[in-house]
């Protein structure tokens, strides 16, 4: 899948590349400051990714990972 811009109402599946839960969500929102984030990295284990693309609710992040856990390296697919 590209990655190029969604727009709100886009359905697509987050699955964690740490542990290969995946949720389903839709794009609520298309903020305006994604550059704020390039350039951040997450890492579990040797599995990294960088620059944040998706900001997930508490409700669909608990499903892919701990809460506690904070920025996780994942997969952006079509459902």
């Amino acid at each position: 899948m590209s990655l190029s811009r969604r727009t709100c109402g886009f359905q697509h599946r987050i699955t964690s590349l740490c542990g290969g839960g995946s949720v389903v969500t839709s794009i609520a929102d298309c903020g305006p400051q994604t550059d704020l984030f390039c350039g951040e990295r997450s890492c579990c284990g040797s599995t990294c990714a960088s620059n944040r693309l998706i900001d997930l609710t508490p409700a669909a992040y608990s499903r892919i990972a701990s809460l506690s856990t904070g920025l996780r390296p994942c997969e952006i697919s079509t459902p």
